[in-house]
């Protein structure tokens, strides 16, 4: 999985997909230059920043910040309200994966109440 955040995203929002996998496959061979780099089997790029929804928001832990935030997001209001999303899970902050982890937790919570 890679993520082009920050400067990057404008010098790859209006390429194909192919031409995404390509730089990032350029960056990757530039960075492991003992070994081989396979082409992907498969790939899939999202287009966050055309996405009404998301508009290519996520969290982000500040220079100097210590984590602690994404932890108090997550807290629950007296096991009533519950906090899911991948700005309430320190563990993988930015990804489907930690909204989704999230998910999990908070939904465990609520079937202990």
């Amino acid at each position: 999985m890679s993520i082009i955040s920050g400067e990057a995203v404008p010098a790859v929002q209006d390429l194909e997909d192919k031409q995404v996998v390509s730089e990032c496959l350029k960056v990757l061979r530039e960075l492991f230059r003992e070994q081989e780099v396979p082409e992907p089997l498969s790939f899939f790029v999202t287009r966050w920043s055309r996405d009404v929804w998301s508009q290519m928001s996520y969290s982000f832990v500040k220079t100097g910040g210590s984590g602690e935030a994404y932890d108090i997001l997550a807290e629950d209001v007296h096991g009533k309200v519950f906090f899911a999303g991948e700005a309430t899970n320190r563990h993988f902050p930015q990804t489907v994966t930690g909204a989704y982890l999230s998910g999990v937790r908070e939904a465990s919570k609520m079937a202990a109440v």
